[in-house]
């Protein structure tokens, strides 16, 4: 089998060879002649050939035909066209070299428009002139608890705006505690490359008492915060980024800067798991919701914050595992208090799923059933409850008491 070449020479390049190799010479192409070669110019070689034929493919492109000499001010660009076209066969130029000239020139533009002056940012109220991110946030979480026509922004209930404000406060130690109206691209990039970096549990502070960026980062890949986390962070960061552009502190995009997606990371944390110390189970379980005073700006509390801790305490089950229980996965079997923890089926609604299938009836631990765990099974029940953990609040009084069905947790111990 024998490759075709199906170029055909137009008559500009007949022309145009004519030109470069002299009329004698056509036969190679074409028509065969034998006139005497009555130019006093010597032959060209093939390489000269190629040469002049790469020239004038530009010249047609930048003046609009051949023969045209390029203007003093197109022949850097002429050169570069040459260089970068190198690659590619005299006969396939007169497609290319448009598209070369195309990006050289929006490459040209770009590079001018990072050497200009940038652009001042708009003065801002003299107030938020030394505004952090952490400042932008809550603005914009007043901006959002002030708009009642719309049901979006951030949520107002403790687990999710505790998480946010947390969030807020990492932002701030990654731009390293500046005023947002002076950060510059570069500062925005360095923060965003620095999250990636990010320590799992360290402890972001700001004033009086600011975190200092080193403190929060780690150049272990299994000490870092996981990819699920970081990809939030990061979200979160663009919503106040933008916010910060809705006030006036910076021109700076997101877009502008180059933010690749957090790849999933696989740790020994995320592969097998740590175990809690004594002391992190002390911390866990020495909260206001088990023991102590009340704080005084507390008055509600979810149910799960008291009881999901305790049934992952005797149980070791997954807090996903426990997070999915419907009230109907706890049962009498053979007289024995039960969770079963068992998948549903996937085209059910609110399907509950179990991580490597791993489906067990667990008894239910003789302390859980003593703290009143069954009555709040059986009042989740009489709600008509399918979840056994929702949303609802309970309220809190003077002492923390958290009362389901007939048994107040007056006295909270593991």
């Amino acid at each position: 089998m024998k490759a075709q070449d199906e170029y055909e020479p137009s008559e500009e390049d007949w022309k145009l060879f004519d030109e470069l190799a002299g009329k004698s010479q056509r036969g190679i192409w074409g028509d065969t002649g034998d006139a005497p070669h009555d130019s006093q110019e010597p032959p060209l070689s093939n390489y000269e050939i190629e040469v002049r034929q790469r020239r004038r493919e530009v010249e047609r492109l930048l003046t609009g035909a051949y023969h045209r000499p390029i203007p003093a001010a197109q022949e850097p660009l002429a050169r570069r066209l040459l260089e970068l076209s190198t690659a590619y066969q005299p006969t396939e130029l007169r497609a290319v070299l448009p598209r070369l000239r195309d990006e050289l020139v929006l490459q040209n533009l770009t590079l001018e428009s990072d050497t200009s002056t940038p652009k001042a940012v708009p003065c801002p109220d003299p107030a938020k002139s030394q505004w952090t991110l952490y400042e932008v946030w809550q603005h914009q979480l007043a901006r959002d608890r002030a708009d009642t026509s719309s049901k979006g922004g951030q949520a107002n209930h403790g687990g999710t705006l505790e998480e946010r404000e947390r969030r807020a406060r990492v932002m701030t130690v990654l731009t390293q505690h500046k005023a947002v109206l002076s950060l510059t691209k570069h500062d925005w990039q360095d923060a965003y490359d620095a999250a990636r970096k990010m320590r799992s549990g360290a402890t972001a502070l700001v004033a009086p008492t600011p975190t200092p960026l080193n403190e929060l980062l780690t150049d272990d890949p299994e000490l870092r915060t996981g990819h699920e986390r970081v990809s939030a962070l990061v979200t979160s960061m663009k919503q106040i980024q933008e916010h910060a552009r809705f006030l006036d502190l910076t021109d700076v995009r997101a877009d502008d800067l180059i933010i690749k997606p957090i790849e999933k990371r696989v740790t020994s944390r995320s592969r097998d798991g740590v175990p809690f110390s004594a002391d992190d189970t002390e911390a866990i379980f020495s909260g206001y919701i088990y023991q102590g005073a009340l704080p005084t700006n507390k008055t509600k509390a979810y149910p799960f914050w008291f009881w999901l801790p305790l049934l992952g305490y005797f149980t070791g089950a997954r807090t996903n595992e426990i997070a999915q229980l419907d009230t109907a996965d706890i049962k009498d079997t053979h007289g024995l208090a039960c969770i079963d923890f068992c998948a549903d089926d996937q085209s059910a609604f609110e399907a509950k799923r179990i991580k490597t299938g791993e489906a067990r009836l667990v008894p239910i631990h003789p302390r859980l059933i003593e703290l009143g765990f069954l009555e709040y099974v059986e009042q989740q029940r009489r709600s008509n409850q399918k979840k056994l953990f929702g949303d609802g609040l309970t309220y809190l009084r003077s002492r923390l008491c958290l009362k389901f069905g007939e048994t107040e947790l007056t006295r909270r111990e593991r």
